[in-house]
């Protein structure tokens, strides 16, 4: 309810009706009102009252389907202006009952309304509004209070009035009038998805990202990147170009999908202006268009270039990144937050390398197909990745996975394979740091480190409670002298660190221990005990945020395709699923997914279709 001091014996109070007042509000405008009480929509009724005594009556309604200078001003699309016509108010009555008229009541009324308009909204019909129109009769009045509350004159209707489901010309060409509810309502209501702050089931299951801040239709848009991809088959007989079955396979993906016939199934049930849109053949004996089937699909994914596409796919991930389009509430990972005692350092973005096998692709050689990927810390999304022969040979194809991405001045952090001396040289070439882990591959290292950091004072820990369990950290760091790194031939050598974890239960019994050690080209200066603590922490990310994701929802450990590039693509096209849907506000893979199973026009919107 809101209350305005109009005098010092005065006040305004603007209300809804209550339930048992609507008859009395009816017979009122019946009897002041030209247009009678004919409310249409969804209705809301509102009085205004002094000291108790109903001064004015105001009603508002659903927005007139269709007007010519407001569509124009909102700039929408046809479709647009069907799906979002409910956010826009009509005021369709509105007297100032004829015994308390006085200067400026209209306008204090109007606006103590608008403000609480799109609340009320929202409550009573589930969205809120974001700009109100109204019709003024110039014959009749001039809209003075409208002006004085700041509505804005757009020019007048064609005379045209719907009635019976008809438009139909009745003569009177009225002054249109809109005034907006928030500073961005246009572009709310013309963007290409649905804002989360319009759509309050889409906002229980996301934060406040909208899809608009995905960049997949533009000239430089993901469906513009695929593209790109080069097309294997010889052009004769090509019936589905490369990029619609690229993009047709990224939307199987995202409801879902893990096999190539659940891809063509979900290819099947596609409308035809997404078919249209993603450029799919018409058929010459239906004139409609066709999505490749099952078979087609896995043709076409095991024949392209798996390193190309993956390049591909990773270059748009990393401008989306980039261009600082992933702002969610980071409740994924739980990890050291930075407090006001925080090292005065900054950290540095980061990347963590680690391999992945596919237990499912089973090779004729008894082996497993093996990825190497790189996983962004803090945002969990994978912008690289390589296939490897085997687990030993994820040492070659650590600097191919890296050649195309910018890592200059990024830390690279990796398990202790990844300790090699090239690999350290490699990154120090290209301007950017790292983190390795240490064991027994590298014994002079592993035990200069120990040596080294025996005795040092924690300079870091942190203290968690979750999960049925207790889990304590303690970080040591120890200064790497030139002679000693010279000595063990690892001149980039700065720092050595040891993390020492403790496990235990509920009440604090401690049921394992360990300790870990790592080294690092960075310096004090570079970054803090508690920059470092967090690196190390965020490397396994790529554990828990890609790895594990691609197991539990996309169910890849079981999946057995093993020849060709089609297992590497499929796993890029999972890792593009995560991405989006990380990029779209979902905390929750899972529940992405499902959000996106549920109904085929979510997905076609996730695409940009």
């Amino acid at each position: 309810m809101y209350t305005s001091q109009v005098s010092p014996n005065r006040k305004l109070t603007v209300r809804l009706i209550a339930k048992d007042e609507q008859v009395r509000f009816d017979e009122t405008l019946e009897r002041v009102h030209w247009l009678g009480a004919g409310l249409v929509g969804e209705v809301m009724r509102y009085v205004a009252e002094e000291d108790g005594e109903w001064v004015a009556l105001i009603g508002f309604g659903s927005a007139a389907l269709c007007v010519g200078t407001r569509d124009t001003n909102i700039g929408w699309s046809e479709r647009q202006r069907w799906n979002r016509l409910r956010y826009i108010a009509n005021n369709q009555r509105f007297c100032v009952l004829e015994e308390h008229r006085r200067p400026n009541l209209a306008s204090q009324v109007l606006a103590a309304v608008l403000r609480r308009l799109s609340f009320d909204y929202e409550q009573r019909w589930g969205h809120p509004v974001v700009l109100v129109e109204t019709f003024t009769d110039p014959a009749r009045h001039f809209g003075t209070c409208y002006k004085a509350a700041n509505f804005t004159p757009l020019g007048r209707t064609s005379g045209y009035g719907r009635k019976a489901g008809h438009f139909t010309h009745h003569g009177v060409e009225k002054v249109v009038w809109t005034k907006t509810l928030r500073r961005d309502a246009l572009r709310l209501l013309t963007c290409d998805f649905d804002h989360p702050l319009l759509d309050k089931r889409r906002r229980t299951l996301m934060t406040e990202v909208d899809l608009n801040s995905v960049d997949l239709d533009s000239e430089n848009g993901l469906l513009e990147r695929l593209s790109t991809v080069t097309d294997p088959r010889m052009p004769r007989g090509v019936r589905h170009s490369i990029v619609s079955i690229l993009a047709i396979a990224a939307i199987g993906t995202l409801r879902g999908a893990r096999s190539f016939r659940a891809l063509g199934e979900t290819a099947a049930e596609l409308p035809q202006e997404a078919l249209e849109r993603l450029g799919a053949r018409i058929s010459p004996t239906t004139g409609q268009r066709v999505a490749p089937d099952g078979s087609t699909i896995r043709r076409n994914l095991n024949a392209i270039d798996r390193n190309e596409f993956d390049q591909v796919v990773g270059s748009w991930l990393s401008d989306q990144v980039g261009a600082n389009r992933l702002k969610r509430r980071e409740r994924d990972i739980k990890e050291p937050s930075p407090s006001d005692d925080d090292d005065e350092t900054k950290d540095l973005s980061a990347l963590a390398v680690d391999g992945k096998a596919l237990r499912g692709a089973r090779l004729d050689s008894g082996g497993q197909v093996h990825l190497l990927s790189a996983l962004i810390h803090d945002k969990g999304i994978v912008i690289a990745q390589r296939n490897v022969d085997g687990k030993t040979n994820e040492i070659t194809e650590f600097c191919p996975l890296l050649q195309e991405i910018d890592i200059t001045g990024m830390v690279i952090t990796a398990d202790a394979l990844h300790a090699q001396r090239s690999h350290a040289q490699y990154l120090q070439d290209r301007d950017a740091h790292f983190i390795f882990g240490l064991k027994g591959n590298q014994p002079k290292l592993a035990t200069a480190a120990m040596q080294l950091l025996e005795g040092c004072r924690v300079v870091a820990e942190t203290h968690d409670r979750a999960h049925g369990r207790t889990e304590h950290r303690y970080l040591s760091v120890a200064a790497v002298p030139e002679e000693l790194a010279r000595k063990l031939n690892f001149p980039s050598a700065a720092r050595f660190v040891a993390i020492h974890r403790e496990r235990g239960d509920l009440a604090g019994c401690i049921g394992s221990s360990e300790t870990s050690y790592y080294v690092t080209d960075l310096t004090e200066a570079e970054a803090g005990p508690k920059q470092l603590a967090r690196h190390i922490r965020r490397h396994w990310g790529i554990e828990n945020r890609s790895h594990w994701v691609r197991d539990n929802t996309y169910d890849e450990d079981r999946c057995s395709v093993r020849r060709g590039a089609a297992p590497q693509v499929l796993a890029t096209l999972r890792n593009l699923a995560i991405s989006i849907l990380r990029l779209a506000g979902f905390a929750s893979i899972a529940s992405g997914t499902r959000w996106a199973a549920w109904d085929p026009e979510r997905t076609l919107a996730l695409m940009g279709l």
